[in-house]
């Protein structure tokens, strides 16, 4: 079963991407900040990150960079859902290794959990 993380600040958004992860056999952990998604990073071993940019205290691109300086998780695949994608930052997030960058008005909330469960 896969594992995943969500990273997400709004925790009704998050709780119905758990819920809609379930139903597809998703093992679904999640958390709304980086402190909180590193305590889950040490407790599982979580096969992707879900991971929002914005976020109280360190950003989500911060966080990007604490997972990929561990070398526990710097092979962690992490696909980026924000509001927001200036081309400025999904380059420096590709280049960061991510596997996919979405933003979150551009796509159904039920595609983008697709495309992350079978990531």
């Amino acid at each position: 079963m896969n594992k995943i993380l969500i990273v997400e600040d709004e925790k009704s958004l998050s709780e119905a991407i758990k819920f809609k992860m379930e139903h597809q056999g998703v093992n679904a952990f999640v958390s709304n900040s980086a402190e909180e998604a590193m305590n889950i990073l040490q407790k599982e071993d979580i096969d992707l990150i879900w991971l929002d940019l914005k976020l109280p205290k360190i950003s989500g691109i911060e966080f990007l960079k604490i997972v990929r300086d561990n070398p526990a998780w710097k092979d962690k695949k992490v696909i980026i859902v924000s509001a927001s994608g200036s081309d400025d930052m999904k380059q420096k997030a590709k280049e960061m290794g991510i596997l996919d960058y979405i933003v979150k008005n551009e796509m159904k909330l039920d595609d983008i959990i697709k495309r992350a469960a079978n990531a």
